[in-house]
Order: structure tokens, then C-alpha cells, then sequence
């Protein structure tokens, strides 16, 4: 059936990013500008801005990148909180706040009300569709499967474990069905801000010892969810990479960038240690000095310094991002499956073990952190400079 002759209109959830503080001098757009769906645009990565230089063209270090003009500081994703911040308040920001999670819950909840719209059904083609997770789209396109994050659940594509949970479940079905290949990328101005640091920060202050061992088996699962993929992942890095969502690059096969993305794993000032399989992946990458660079001093990298370091394999002129993406991402979706396979399979053979087991060190070091009153303490510091910079 042709949907475009047969007037009926596709439906998909919006987005959540319509009320977003601009990150990093990154431009908000609208939920019709931001839903490709919608538009009809079914290779559609992630929005950008319009297009500087045509197709095809690389941005090289000089005086391209220098018109970017340059970035301020992050805005902070907490509301404003006057005095010192306890267990108790950063309970409070969490549940009762007046701040982005109490607004998204409430936006959750206006939209779980609404009657279910029969019309959703041909949103995406038959196995996968859009309406079927909360913080994720994905797509079904000729010969790989499309994962976008656009969470509703957290803040700025965060991962808490109900995403974690829903980008696992959409890699085990793409593992089992025809896609030669996935695409891993975002929806909005920013790719993922790694972990929700408002949702650990209430679940610790309930029960330590048990919300820190759960959360160190959800991330330990997830990340584990990577390393055993068996057909290539391709990644489109759309904007800023934050803690787990730089530290997991490495473990998928291609890493494309947007020249306005960014980098940075700032463990040590979350007051947490490494994830992601950071600790043996960034030292093969990019060297122990580099390394440590990010890992204990949290140095940010821009999109070109990444691609310098082994990080990220090419960037892309904003403006053709996309066009640019989708053009490559065809060309392996034409390639046989098998070989796609095989090929993965003896670049990874004698890496599996090893990732596998310091995923499991590093978990376990989570866990011991997380629940000790040292950690909490350090986490409730680093909330109190959000505060203090908002």
C-alpha cells in the first residue's frame, strides 16, 4: 500500500527536546523539524543546520572550522537550588522538583492519557515501530536498522536503565532478523550525556548498597549488549558525547562525527571510575598518555581532535552530515551479509574475553563506589557546582 497516495498521515511520537537549553552553542530546533518521520525523510539521521558546503565535502582543520565560531560553557541540566544540597533535596529534585524531570514526567503522563491513535500502526514497516518505546525510534530501512535516541524518561539522551533496557532490545532484534548492519545515532543537538545523573542520585538515596548493585548490573549488561553484537554497528555522532555515551564508540565498528560534536569522559568530577570498557579501549585507541587525559582529568576533545586520536573514524561539514552518513551507510547495506559478519568477527576474535572481563571490573569498582558514603558525598558535591553555575 503507498501511504504517500493514500492520504493517511504518519504518526510519531515527538520529540522531547522542544524545551532544551541550546548545549554547547548548539541550536534547538522544533519537534516537526526534529522528527525526519514526519517529514517523510526516511534517511534521515539527525537534524542539522542548513547546508554550508555541498555534498561530499570534508572540513578540514583550518579555516572552515574556524567560522564555527566558539563554544561556551555547558549549561547546567539541574534547576537552581539555594544553599548546600543534601540526600534529601537531591531526592527532591528528582521526584519533586520544579525542574526538567518533574516537567517530563507530568509530559509523560498528559500523553499516556490520550487515546491510542489506530494510525500509529503504519508508522514504521511491520516488525519494528516507532510507538513501541518510550526513549528510542527505531526503523526498519532496506538492509540495516535504525536506532535513534530521543529520550523522554532523561534529560539530553542520558542513560538511565529503562533506556539501557530499550536500546538492548532493539540491538537483540536486529541481531536476529535481516539487517546486514545497525545505525546507532540521536535525535536533537546533543548524541548522549552518558549516565542520568538525577536518577542514580534518587535511587542511591534510598537503599546504597542495593540501587548501586542494580545499576552496576544494568550497565554492565548494556555495555555487554555491545561487545557481543556480532554484525557491524555503525555510529552517527550528531553533537556532544558524555561519559558512557564516548566510552561505548570504541566497542561499535565506525564512528562518524558532526563537526559541532564534542567528547569528554569527566569521571573523576562526577565522582565516579571509568565505564564502557574505557579503561583498556581509549589506552588501544589513543595511547595511555591520551588516555588518561580523559579518563582522570576529563579532557574534552573537539570532533577533529577526536578523529586525530582514532576516536572517531571521519567528520562531516554540519550542513551535509546527514547526506553524508546515509550515502556510506548504503554502500555497506549493499555488501553481503556474511561477509559483513565474518569480517567483524576477525577484527573482534581475540578482544571479546578481555572486554568482557574489564566491563566486569569496572562494574564491580561502580558498585563499590556508589555505595559508599564517600561516593554519594562526592556526587552530592558535584550536584551543589551545577547549582552554584546555574
Amino acid at each position: 500500500m503507498d501511504l504517500a497516495k493514500s492520504g493517511i498521515k504518519i504518526l510519531v511520537p515527538k520529540s522531547p527536546i522542544k524545551s532544551r537549553t541550546a548545549v554547547d552553542g548548539f541550536q534547538n530546533e522544533s519537534p516537526e523539524k526534529l522528527d525526519p518521520v514526519e517529514q517523510g525523510q526516511e534517511d534521515t539521521v539527525a537534524p542539522e543546520v542548513a547546508a554550508e558546503k555541498p555534498v561530499g565535502a570534508l572540513l578540514g582543520p583550518g579555516a572552515e572550522r574556524a567560522r564555527m565560531g566558539s563554544r561556551p560553557r555547558i549549561h547546567p541540566l539541574v534547576p537552581q537550588v539555594p544553599g548546600p544540597v543534601t540526600a534529601a533535596m537531591a531526592t527532591g529534585l528528582a521526584v519533586n522538583g520544579k525542574g526538567v524531570t518533574a516537567g517530563k514526567r507530568k509530559f509523560i503522563d498528559d500523553r499516556r492519557d490520550q487515546p491510542f491513535d489506530k494510525r500509529l500502526r503504519f508508522s514504521v514497516r511491520q516488525t519494528e515501530s516507532a510507538y513501541r518505546y518510550r526513549d528510542i525510534v527505531v526503523r526498519k530501512q532496506d538492509g540495516f536498522t535504525h536506532i535513534l535516541l530521543s529520550t523522554k524518561s532523561s534529560e539530553n539522551n542520558s542513560l538511565n536503565p529503562e533506556v539501557m533496557k530499550e536500546v538492548q532490545s532493539a540491538l537483540t532484534t536486529a541481531a536476529a532478523d535481516d539487517s546486514k548492519l545497525v545505525l546507532l545515532s540521536a535525535v536533537g543537538s546533543v548524541f548522549c550525556c552518558g549516565l542520568d545523573f538525577i536518577y542514580f542520585i534518587r535511587r542511591l538515596t534510598d537503599d546504597r548498597k542495593r540501587e548501586s548493585t542494580k545499576m552496576a548490573e544494568a550497565i554492565r549488561n548494556f555495555v555487554n549488549t555491545f561487545i557481543q553484537f556480532k554484525k557491524p554497528i555503525i555510529v552517527a555522532v550528531n553533537g556532544p558525547a558524555i561519559g558512557l555515551g564516548a566510552s561505548i564508540l570504541p566497542l561499535c565498528d565506525v564512528v562518524w562525527a558532526n563537526e559541532k560534536a564534542w567528547f569528554q569522559t569527566p569521571y573523576t568530577t562526577f565522582g565516579q571510575s571509568p565505564d564502557g570498557c574505557s579503561t583498556v579501549m581509549f589506552p588501544k585507541i589513543m595511547g595511555g598518555a591520551s588516555a588518561n587525559e580523559m579518563l582522570l582529568s576529563g579532557r574534552k576533545l573537539t570532533a577533529q581532535e577526536a578523529c586525530g586520536k582514532g576516536l572517531v573514524s571521519q567528520v562531516f561539514w554540519p550542513g551535509t552530515f546527514t547526506q553524508e552518513v546515509m550515502v556510506r551507510i548504503k554502500e555497506l547495506a549493499s555488501c553481503n551479509p556474511v561477509v559483513l559478519e565474518e569480517s567483524k568477527a576477525l577484527v573482534r576474535c581475540n578482544m571479546k574475553l578481555e572486554l568482557e572481563q574489564a566491563n566486569e571490573r569496572e562494574c564491580e569498582v561502580l558498585k563499590k563506589i556508589w555505595g559508599s558514603a564517600q561516593g554519594m558525598d562526592s556526587m552530592l558535591k558535584y550536584l551543589q557546582r551545577k547549582i552554584d553555575e546555574f
